[in-house]
């Protein structure tokens, strides 16, 4: 693999982090889903941003989880991306089937101005490593999924209701299988 052409920095992040984490966050959940699923949708992720806040929150809290963020030469950030021990809670309450792994990449996420150069294969590198790695994608998100296709992951079959903020669309899950 060749080394990405990204400037930005990768740094772990932590509690420190959470406020411009979910900015961040939020406006990369507007960037990548409002073209795909229309303004409703987007402005739903727009009017949960307490619920996201907390979410991230608590993740950056969690000790088992490797988060990190991206920031760049002014030190704005510019991506970031979590992994950590499955299932995610919501996994067990949603009812889905058991996880396929036992790490989950819970999210990854870059500006859209920095897509193509290399900074969302940097971060999944700074979060994932050898062993078998699992993620949930939104049915639809055709670029995302030919970019963990292209890192090794593969879908599985079956799709599933997405619930909250989701709700209306339907997501599946990828896998990238460890060492035998």
């Amino acid at each position: 693999m060749t080394a990405p052409r990204t400037a930005a920095r990768i740094r772990p992040a932590g509690t420190g982090d959470a406020a411009a984490w979910s900015a961040l966050h939020l406006r990369c959940l507007e960037e990548t889903y409002r073209p795909l699923f229309g303004d409703a949708f987007a402005d739903r992720q727009l009017t949960e941003a307490a619920r996201t806040a907390g979410h991230d929150r608590a993740l950056l809290a969690d000790e088992r989880v490797r988060a990190v963020l991206a920031v760049d030469d002014d030190g704005a950030p510019v991506g970031l991306a979590a992994a950590g021990p499955a299932p995610a809670a919501w996994e067990a309450r949603a009812g889905v089937p058991p996880p396929p792994a036992g790490r989950q990449l819970f999210l990854l996420y870059t500006l859209a101005a920095t897509h193509g150069s290399g900074l969302g294969a940097a971060l999944l590198a700074a979060v994932t490593d050898a062993a078998a790695t699992y993620l949930w994608i939104m049915d639809g998100n055709a670029r995302a999924e030919a970019f963990y296709a292209k890192h090794g992951f593969r879908a599985l079959d079956g799709t599933f209701p997405a619930g909250g903020p989701w709700a209306g669309q339907r997501m599946h899950r990828m896998l990238r299988e460890g060492p035998a």
